[in-house]
């Protein structure tokens, strides 16, 4: 493969997003088979109730079947690997909360049969497990969440702490006999935003096994609606230069096609005095990475910083495949 043949190396490559909170469409379906996209977690609950988030998986079972020819359910590794061979996106299914499961453990089983592999902690507020990072007050992890930590454990479901409190996320990294993830975040010494992580944090996942998903979110880049793919990839080698090749992977959080009133659901959570945190609508993605179909350019400028495909291919995708399968599988 010559250098620059960065489209060969991208189709061979396993390619896994993070995490992507999209308005779900065949066009955004599309998009992600446009980019290369093997297979993405696919947030289906952040502040609904069982109920609510039953009925949400209802509606990606109709889905699955209506467009069938884009994307496929996974709920294992060998399951990305036959999306990718089929050139469908594989669906993982994932919590950006722990409220679907409200106050009882034993719906995780329910979730996890559902075909549910990743569920977040909290969502910067607090809940029954512990504290959201936009908390004033972080009391650290609750004997319920240290619970549910134990039951995700057992089942085989990857704890996610992106927009968790740093107590909270301190204590739920040394009580997971798993590796945990930062599915979308970038690092607070780069840009000191609230749901970005310190440098203590990114090594204590590192040092645990765990992976860290950089993000393309604007907010969280220090050039914020002006951003290009050049700082993306820098956030990308600063994290490398961190906590080395094999913790580093991609994290979107693309919100293809979501309306400003979907935000504002989103970040404004129980509270009555409407989202917790600004953004600049708006919201413009990093120019050279402003939808999946884009993502050919990561393995472009990656290739172009001297990086060898090798490692390449582990930030596209294959770190997030040896995590989901020391977590996943028994």
């Amino acid at each position: 493969m010559k250098k620059n043949d960065h489209n060969s190396l991208h189709a061979k490559a396993i390619v896994i997003d993070g995490l992507q909170i999209s308005n779900w469409s065949k066009t955004v379906f599309q998009n992600n088979q446009k980019g290369g996209v093997s297979a993405l977690t696919a947030t289906i609950a952040v502040h609904e109730n069982f109920r609510e988030t039953i009925r949400n998986i209802t509606e990606w079972d109709r889905m699955f079947k209506k467009y069938s020819d884009l994307i496929m359910p996974v709920r294992t590794t060998s399951e990305i690997q036959l999306a990718k061979s089929f050139g469908k996106t594989g669906i993982i299914l994932g919590f950006q909360n722990s409220v679907p499961i409200e106050d009882d453990l034993d719906l995780l089983t329910i979730f996890h049969k559902l075909g549910v592999r990743v569920i977040q902690l909290t969502y910067m507020e607090a809940n029954y497990a512990g504290q959201g990072c936009l908390e004033c007050i972080d009391a650290g992890l609750t004997g319920f969440g240290r619970e549910m930590i134990g039951e995700m454990n057992r089942l085989g479901i990857l704890v996610d702490l992106s927009h968790v409190g740093y107590q909270t996320t301190m204590e739920a990294i040394e009580t997971s006999a798993k590796p945990v993830a930062f599915t979308h975040a970038n690092p607070k010494s780069l840009w000191d935003h609230p749901r970005n992580k310190s440098d203590d944090q990114l090594k204590a996942i590192a040092l645990r096994g765990g992976v860290i998903g950089a993000t393309i979110f604007p907010a969280f880049l220090p050039s914020g609606n002006k951003a290009t793919i050049e700082e993306y990839i820098d956030v990308i080698i600063y994290l490398i230069d961190m906590v080395g090749i094999d913790h580093v992977a991609i994290g979107t959080d693309f919100t293809e096609n979501q309306p400003r009133k979907f935000f504002d659901w989103l970040l404004s959570g129980k509270s009555k005095k409407g989202p917790a945190m600004t953004l600049n609508h708006p919201l413009s993605n990093p120019r050279g990475i402003q939808y999946p179909g884009d993502f050919p350019n990561i393995t472009k400028m990656l290739l172009a910083r001297g990086m060898d495909a090798a490692d390449i291919e582990k930030i596209l995708g294959l770190n997030w495949l040896r995590l989901y399968r020391e977590v996943w599988e028994k």
